[in-house]
């Protein structure tokens, strides 16, 4: 959770490291928005998600204005790039790739993992409305283009999830999950 400016900063730069954005200058990273570079439009839309996080966890009128304007940017790059993350579920690290493919990420899950890397078309969420049907995510989790994960499930830290894979029932850590429904394919 971002409650100082240490912590934003921190987790800015684990993003910008997850998405290869590193060491970038503004220029640069000017430059990579304009010419349409997925890797600085998902650390646009991260670093947004990030700034809405610290004002939304810290008190004061200053604060709560700027988690107002920032919620609206979010929504609005949302929409722009089809992607859905929730304030304070994911951890620093984060990387989504392939934003420009057929589907973009939908995250409704309890918690996140740090170094978590999603692709197109990645659905986590609950079955019915019930806020305690969320997923829980370990930390190195990736995810494969179209993996979907429903319902309360637990998937272990140092995981990949194939593509196309719908898991519906917890995982153990350090393993390749895949198939419909999921099941483990290969210990790692």
């Amino acid at each position: 959770m971002i409650k100082t400016r240490k912590d934003l900063k921190f987790y800015l730069q684990e993003d910008a490291k997850a998405n290869r954005m590193e060491g970038c200058s503004l220029l640069k990273y000017w430059v990579r928005l304009f010419i349409g570079s997925e890797a600085a439009h998902v650390y646009k839309y991260l670093k947004v998600l990030r700034h809405c996080e610290y004002h939304c966890n810290n008190d004061g009128i200053i604060n709560k204005m700027l988690y107002k304007y920032y919620k609206v940017r979010l929504h609005r790059l949302g929409f722009k790039y089809n992607i859905r993350i929730p304030e304070n579920i994911c951890g620093y690290g984060l990387s989504i790739l392939h934003i420009a493919g057929c589907g973009g990420c939908l995250v409704n899950a309890k918690k996140v993992g740090n170094y978590c890397k999603l692709q197109t078309g990645v659905l986590m969420g609950n079955t019915n409305h019930s806020e305690d049907e969320k997923p829980t995510i370990g930390n190195n989790v990736g995810f494969g283009p179209g993996a979907k994960v429903l319902g309360k499930v637990t998937i272990g830290d140092n995981c990949f999830v194939a593509a196309n894979a719908v898991v519906v029932k917890d995982m153990p850590a350090n393993s390749v999950i895949g198939g419909v429904p999921a099941k483990v394919i290969k210990t790692i």
